[in-house]
């Protein structure tokens, strides 16, 4: 049958979780430089090292993503190369390009025809997704 003693330790444990969760939140930051990822020490400890900026902020901005709307999909591909999956949708293709700093989406309609979307997103799952000039620059 039922025993009563069960239910009030699942309502105990249940307390618990939510007031540390409760606790967790309230630690968490959510405003300033260290939500930005802006790094004050770390920058000044690689100025006083000498150490150089990161490749990232030496190369050149990548174009606009709105330059290749509605152009053939070639004109893309000599920009980021050979898509690493193409998957056709009815008379439409689906393509990811796999950069070395992120993902390029495209919709080709019709399908090896003109780019109809684009958007970028990170490598990792959850990662921020550049914008499509910070994804193609240096290219």
């Amino acid at each position: 049958m039922f025993d009563p003693s069960f239910r009030p330790l699942r309502v105990r444990g249940a307390a618990l979780l939510l007031s540390t969760a409760s606790l967790l939140t309230a630690c968490a930051t959510s405003s300033g430089d260290s939500a930005r990822g802006d790094d004050a020490l770390g920058q000044l400890i690689g100025r006083e090292t000498g150490e150089e900026a990161p490749v990232e902020t030496r190369l050149k901005p990548g174009p606009d993503a709105t330059l290749f709307i509605g152009r053939d999909v070639s004109l893309l591909e000599r920009l980021v190369g050979a898509p690493a999956l193409v998957r056709r949708e009815g008379p439409n293709e689906f393509r990811r390009y796999d950069l070395q700093r992120c993902r390029i989406y495209a919709i080709v309609a019709p399908a090896g025809g003109d780019v109809a979307s684009l958007r970028t997103g990170a490598l990792n799952a959850g990662g921020k997704a550049p914008s499509f000039s910070t994804c193609t620059a240096g290219l």
